[in-house]
């Protein structure tokens, strides 16, 4: 049996980016997002994230690489002006060991706790710039999730439209440091295929369930390529129904 989770990243971005993701779960295919914390828009997605627990899945899109800091809160996250580091500086600076765990602890429970404070059931957690994956950080994450009682994560990508990528194999082993967190079988970013991705999607998908990430918006022209399919989702959905391929949400892994 082949399955698919439809998962929309960046979900509360901004006004933008709920909109698209909106439009993309009431067309159909879409069927989870992971919802950013502290952004223009967080409230709006959280409040649909309450209103249609029972229809799909909502995760946390765990952040430490944009945006700032309160005012007075120094971080190892953080330039001294409070923003956080880019992803790139921000991975360097994971392998380096040179964020403190407890910076990242504390991030993680508020960003946690501000999804709950507004009713989210929050079933999975997946980091915005997949920062989760990396040990220094994914150890602290895994702690907080097993101390919140949440135990779905997304795994590294594993998936590739050319079958042998090594990046796929170096990131097989950061799953040892995931513990017994429960992930899909497969994960692939719709931003290591090419535009034309919803063409390639049902011969690529293995057996087993593999979660799709997404960014849609409609004004940025590489979120319109990435949501458009689900937007207009008459040919995507037929040619997975032809495929016997099974859309599924977080609660079925």
């Amino acid at each position: 049996m082949r399955g698919v989770i439809i998962n929309a990243d960046d979900f509360g971005y901004d006004d933008d980016t709920y909109r698209a993701t909106v439009a993309c779960f009431e067309a159909g295919l879409l069927t989870s997002a992971t919802i950013l914390a502290g952004m223009p828009a967080t409230a709006r997605a959280c409040r649909f994230a309450r209103e249609n627990r029972e229809r799909f899945s909502f995760g946390l899109h765990f952040n430490i690489v944009e945006g700032w800091r309160p005012a007075g809160k120094s971080s190892t996250l953080c330039r001294k002006d409070g923003e956080f580091f880019p992803p790139r500086m921000q991975r360097a600076r994971a392998m380096a060991g040179l964020i403190d765990a407890a910076d990242i602890r504390r991030e993680f429970r508020e960003q946690l706790a501000e999804l709950r404070d507004h009713g989210v059931e929050v079933t999975h957690v997946d980091g915005h710039g997949h920062m989760h994956k990396y040990p220094a950080i994914m150890r602290v994450v895994r702690e907080e999730m097993v101390r919140a009682g949440i135990t779905r994560v997304r795994r590294p990508q594993n998936c590739y439209a050319e079958k042998h990528n090594v990046r796929g194999f170096l990131n097989e082993r950061l799953l040892r440091h995931f513990g017994d967190l429960r992930s899909t079988d497969y994960y692939v970013g719709v931003d290591a295929l090419e535009p034309g991705w919803a063409q390639q999607l049902p011969a690529i998908l293995p057996e087993g369930i593999t979660e799709i990430s997404v960014h849609p918006g409609y004004t940025e022209p590489w979120r319109k390529v990435e949501g458009g399919p689900l937007m207009e989702p008459a040919a995507l959905g037929m040619a997975l129904e032809q495929a016997g391929i099974v859309l599924r949400r977080y609660h079925d892994i």
